[in-house]
């Protein structure tokens, strides 16, 4: 009984590898959206320039809406593109985390076609 549990186990293990290497999806996820305009990404940091994990980042569409992320342990977010018909300067980056506030925002210069836009965004402890 005992060695049909550990085969039946092993056999669970090597059946659920497959989906597990599938988990991430399929390598066509990275081709972009004919449809989709450029994506928003970048850092947030503090006043020394260090990483900051889990703050907030909000992507608004003036007058339309927004998208909220947080940032990764590298203090690195990304939203993806609102539209084809959106302009980048109808979208403004902001960030917060509790006991800071934003001391300033960087928006790298872009060009028309570009598929992503890097901004960074400061913090200063409150």
């Amino acid at each position: 009984m005992r060695g049909s549990l550990v085969a039946l186990l092993v056999a669970g293990l090597f059946a659920g590898g497959n989906g597990v290497a599938w988990a991430g999806g399929s390598m066509d996820d990275d081709e972009p959206d004919p449809n989709a305009g450029p994506a928003y990404y970048g850092f947030v940091k503090d006043e020394r320039g260090s990483s900051m994990a889990d703050a907030k980042v909000t992507a608004r569409l003036k007058g339309r809406g927004m998208i909220v992320s947080r940032t990764d342990v590298l203090g690195v977010y990304k939203i993806p593109g609102f539209g084809k018909e959106v302009s980048p300067d109808e979208v403004e980056i902001a960030c917060a985390k509790d006991g800071y506030v934003q001391s300033r925002v960087y928006r790298r210069p872009y060009a028309d076609g570009a598929q992503a836009i890097e901004t960074e965004c400061f913090l200063k402890k409150q």
